[in-house]
């Protein structure tokens, strides 16, 4: 059996194409739980099955989208510092710390990074809640399946003073 690292699971890579994530499974998992009724033990417990692959895949993109993330806000303000500390006046007069933080915070390099920063934000927040909706659907067939366990198999609960039968100790 070969190693499985952490690597494998959020990537090499400092920035991920997180746009390029395929979400097919994860809207085909979500299109599942909408549109199924458990209809008896063994369908609810497919149903939590299919959940938490969703929610699997989801974790493994969620965590790369944090690195990526967290690899742009630094990378924005190195953009933005390179940019003022480069910044030369057109007419060659005295450059302030103003135009300097004015010229920052413009630079076209500096915008390229924001918007991608903005994307995976909003990427997250997309996953985050694709995530919610599948762990609360988990929780959904859970109840369920354990309502069926209870009512039509007979695993009720039984309290201590109740007599156990004979050979089911």
């Amino acid at each position: 059996m070969s190693k499985t690292k952490i690597s494998d699971f959020i990537g090499d890579n400092l920035e991920e194409d997180f746009l390029s994530f395929d979400l097919t499974e994860i809207q085909e998992v979500l299109q599942t739980l909408q549109n199924t009724e458990a209809i008896d033990l063994s369908h609810a417990e497919i149903l939590q099955q299919q959940a938490l692959r969703g929610a699997d895949v989801l974790t493994e993109y969620l965590s790369r989208l944090i690195k990526t993330i967290g690899y742009l806000e630094n990378k924005v303000n190195s953009v933005i510092n390179k940019a003022a500390l480069d910044y030369k006046s057109p007419d060659g007069s005295k450059v302030t710390i103003e135009m300097r933080k004015w010229a920052g915070t413009n630079s076209p390099e500096a915008e390229a990074v924001q918007i991608k920063l903005a994307n995976a934000k909003a990427s997250k927040m997309l996953l985050e809640k694709k995530y919610d909706i599948i762990t609360k659907s988990f929780y959904h067939y859970k109840e369920i399946a354990s309502g069926i366990r209870k009512t039509i198999l007979g695993y009720g609960n039984l309290n201590v003073s109740d007599k156990i039968p004979q050979g089911y100790e």
